[in-house]
């Protein structure tokens, strides 16, 4: 019954896949912090958001997410995953898949070696906490703040066995700008890139109305959203 009910609500949305990142042997992705590019077909996106959680806004686009029947990664700030674990708890069980994006959210070639490693793993064990708890389950999917990787941040990354997820296609939301400016500029970067990874940002306010413009937008496209999962 249940199974039907989400049939009859889902239908019309985005058709959908799943790519295990671990079974493809994809250690590196995302072609702005030139690395790989995942191996998608034209028309295939994959939708994340960064430098959450945030009870302001993050539920509001689960519940976007949730009516669109699509999902996402979400890359998430261990120190904002500590203050709001629930909000956290909440990505995961709606069956979105989970990041880490450092503690702080540093510029990480700004610091030590020794420093920006200890700020990825604080993040990884901050976020480990705020989802699960005391099980210790593996988070290996990693985004840079600011796409900002070196070389030697890229061998850290390898040491902890982190995917280091990168993208492709940035609205550049961050700004904060009204929505359809936003849209206007990711249209544009549609245009260039018939498929890839979009990043977005689950703390602004001006995301949230912004979602359901961009899934309005990759449906007009006949898109499909493919959906990482760790």
């Amino acid at each position: 019954m249940a199974t039907q009910a989400k049939e009859d609500r889902c239908a019309g949305a985005l058709p959908e896949r799943t790519l295990s990142l671990s079974e493809a042997k994809i250690t590196q992705f995302g072609t702005l912090q030139k690395l790989p590019a995942l191996p998608l077909e034209a028309g295939e996106y994959v939708l994340t958001f960064d430098d959450g959680p945030s009870f302001k806004t993050t539920p509001k686009i689960l519940a976007e997410l949730h009516d669109a029947c699509v999902h996402a990664t979400f890359f998430m700030v261990g120190k904002q995953a500590l203050q709001q674990p629930l909000i956290a708890r909440l990505v995961k069980a709606m069956g979105h898949s989970i990041g880490t994006h450092t503690y702080s959210h540093i510029k990480l070639k700004d610091l030590p070696l020794g420093q920006a490693t200890e700020e990825v793993k604080r993040g990884i064990k901050a976020v480990q906490w705020a989802v699960y708890g005391n099980r210790m389950t593996s988070i290996p999917l990693f985004r840079f703040p600011e796409n900002a990787g070196t070389p030697d941040l890229l061998e850290v990354a390898a040491r902890l066995d982190l995917i280091v997820a990168s993208y492709d296609i940035s609205p550049e939301d961050w700004r904060n700008h009204p929505p359809a400016e936003t849209l206007k500029r990711l249209r544009q970067r549609l245009n260039a890139n018939d498929r890839g990874v979009i990043v977005m940002h689950d703390i602004q306010t001006n995301t949230v109305p912004l979602v359901p413009m961009v899934i309005e937008e990759l449906k007009s496209r006949n898109a499909k959203i493919v959906h990482l999962v760790e």
